[in-house]
């Protein structure tokens, strides 16, 4: 394997120094609106790049070729695109979504959606029309498990029948949209695995009143039974197959906390870790149309990655090698590797989208995702740990004004979401947005958090509102008392469980923070359960897991009103912040209501923002930019900047 070329022309011209002068602060809106460049992907044959460039509002796809073609650009006007891929060569896919509501059933849902764009004739479908025996309403309709090789026609699961839903197999015609049963599926069917011929590799089922899991392979034509496990919580674990298709490739925890990928053959054999660290967890699969297994993203701090071919592990690592404060993120890649689209994030990056090419080791810079962000406006992203007051060290990311001094620095605490997810180096809109405006974010990755191995996931078990509370605290009290940041001038701001995170905050520590926001916020947690229970039934293994996450095994109604910000409204000393979408599905938007009338029950300062069509993520056009000057508005108010 060749070293990488132009690593000189790469260093000088896409890496530079940080600026001495004063730097820029670009608008509001070049950091509230969602990034103009997403979702790059690059066709199996390496020719063609396709991604969304979102201009004023208005969504297009953009296909351009290397071979100097005239670009294909299609307006694709509201949809809520939040995916591009191919198959095949021709043909690029759309997937998008759509909070919907049925009559007959309650509440909404997520309908999603795939769309295939013929880019020889221009026109697109939408997949799985024209298609009988759907069951009505249910959501992951645009999720695609295989590309019959040579052919038009994708595999995607969908629910069949009228009365009583089963999860059958579709074959769908790329062209027409037009989609028929090519396995009829069974109850409780929860996930399948194709080969490109159309060999039914894989079945998994999980019963949730038996609590029973099961794998089934039809390899050798006849279904036969490849594994069953009895668990509460589905163990699902089947990742993919191996590139060679002797068999599954499956995640299992090891003694140490941290996954490893072992072989399942289809007999049911397994095999010696293929893949693993003891010191980071497995964060993504990286697999292909047909879910063959190339290789693995490490989680942590920052990513890394591990493939099979051990040039291609050496070739990545030498480019995230380049860019050491970055983080390098594989978003897609052609056949074989030969061609694979970086994007890079973090100090000096904004989010750029690179192709390597693997074999000339050429870097080309394809496009910006956020073109209206200089270099010298990307305040500088560190990666730091702490020590919680039980001993326990927590991994942060912190994020300073460009060139700012850490000394006595307004801050925003912003814990992030889940609670199963972690803040990594890259580009955060919201944190980039504020350390620009001269605050300091920091970002902890309290217990919980994901990434860091099972056994710190398992140890935020029942810690909601406690322990988990007390490892973001201890973060802001160590800053406090290094002198980084200043203690009259702290807020807290946080999405979803984040914003729980936050109104917890206000709740338990309120001496702490001069102002609270909360967006999308779980506030009650008995009621949370309680429409988790009418939604998906009280069998349910989602249902096993909250209570698991909130309670660890203990979820009375009193023990988890001892962990519910709204029951502690009288214990507010700053003002609040409220906002969330009407048609979010995730975090319903009476936890907000909730919140707001305890709030002003107890005569307390609270702002609440309710947004019109909008989800939990606020994907329209428009709606992340009013919440962040929304944001912004109240954090200038109460704690001000430095600037």
């Amino acid at each position: 394997m060749r070293v990488l070329a132009l690593i000189s022309f790469i260093f000088v011209f896409m890496f530079p120094s940080p600026a001495e002068a004063q730097y820029p602060q670009p608008p509001i809106e070049a950091y509230g609106q969602l990034q103009e460049v997403s979702d790059v992907a690059i066709s199996p044959n390496g020719e063609r790049v396709a991604f969304i460039l979102r201009n004023e509002g208005v969504n297009r796809l953009v296909v351009f070729s290397f071979n100097g073609e005239e670009p294909l650009i299609i307006g694709v006007g509201d949809l809520k695109v939040n995916d591009v891929d191919w198959a095949g060569d021709e043909h690029t896919i759309l997937r998008a979504f759509e909070p919907t509501r049925l009559v007959g059933y309650r509440g909404k849902f997520n309908f999603d959606a795939a769309f295939s764009v013929n880019i020889k004739t221009k026109k697109y479908k939408q997949l799985l029309t024209n298609t009988k025996d759907l069951y009505p309403a249910q959501s992951g309709l645009g999720r695609i498990v295989g590309h019959l090789e040579g052919t038009d026609f994708v595999l995607m699961p969908a629910y069949t029948g009228t009365s009583s839903a089963v999860y059958s197999l579709m074959r769908v015609n790329l062209n027409t949209g037009k989609g028929r049963i090519f396995q009829r599926g069974k109850d409780d069917v929860i996930d399948w695995f194709v080969a490109p011929d159309g060999t039914i590799l894989g079945q998994e089922i999980y019963d949730n009143k038996k609590n029973k899991y099961t794998l089934r392979t039809k390899v050798n034509g006849d279904w036969e039974t490849v594994d069953e496990v009895v668990s509460e919580i589905s163990p699902g674990g089947m990742i993919g197959v191996l590139p060679n298709k002797s068999g599954f490739a499956y995640i299992q925890s090891r003694k140490s906390g941290f996954h490893v990928v072992r072989q399942m053959s289809f007999d049911g054999e397994s095999s010696e870790p293929l893949m693993g660290r003891d010191d980071a967890e497995i964060s993504r699969v990286l697999v292909d149309d047909n879910r063959v297994v190339y290789g693995v993203e490490y989680g942590g701090l920052q990513p890394s990655y591990e493939f099979f071919d051990e040039d291609l592990t050496t070739l990545i690592r030498s480019v995230q090698d380049m860019a050491p404060n970055a983080s390098v993120r594989i978003m897609s890649w052609s056949q074989n590797f030969e061609r694979i689209i970086l994007k890079l994030e973090g100090t000096g990056f904004a989010g750029d989208f690179l192709m390597l090419d693997r074999a000339t080791g050429g870097i080309t810079k394809i496009v910006s995702a956020r073109s209206g962000i200089p270099t010298e406006a990307v305040g500088e992203v560190l990666t730091i740990e702490y020590p919680a007051r039980d001993g326990l060290i927590i991994p942060a990311i912190m994020t300073l004004p460009p060139g700012a001094k850490m000394s006595n620095l307004p801050a925003i605490v912003m814990p992030h979401g889940g609670p199963e997810a972690h803040d990594q180096v890259g580009f955060d809109w919201m944190a980039q947005y504020f350390a620009n405006r001269g605050y300091l974010v920091l970002q902890p990755n309290f217990r919980g958090s994901d990434g860091f191995g099972r056994d710190f996931t398992r140890a935020g078990d029942g810690g909601w509102g406690t322990t988990m509370q007390d490892d973001i605290t201890d973060g802001v009290i160590a800053l406090i008392d290094d002198g980084v940041i200043d203690p009259d001038r702290v807020c807290i701001v946080g999405w979803s469980y984040g914003g729980y995170a936050a109104l917890a905050g206000g709740a338990f520590t309120p001496e702490l923070y001069k102002c609270v926001a909360a967006i999308a916020a779980v506030t009650d947690l008995p009621r949370m359960l309680l429409d988790g229970k009418r939604r998906y039934g009280k069998d349910h293994w989602a249902l096993s897991y909250w209570e698991r996450a909130m309670a660890d095994g203990e979820a009375d109604r009193e023990f988890l009103r001892a962990r519910s910000p709204s029951e502690f409204a009288e214990s507010f000393e700053a003002p609040v912040l409220l906002i969330h979408g009407r048609d979010d599905i995730v975090v319903n938007i009476n936890q907000s209501n909730i919140m707001n009338r305890a709030l002003r029950s107890a005569d307390k300062d609270v702002t609440y923002i309710k947004m019109s069509g909008e989800d939990h993520s606020l994907l329209t056009p428009g709606a992340r930019l009013e919440a962040l000057q929304a944001l912004d508005a109240f954090i200038n108010e109460h704690i001000g900047s430095s600037e």
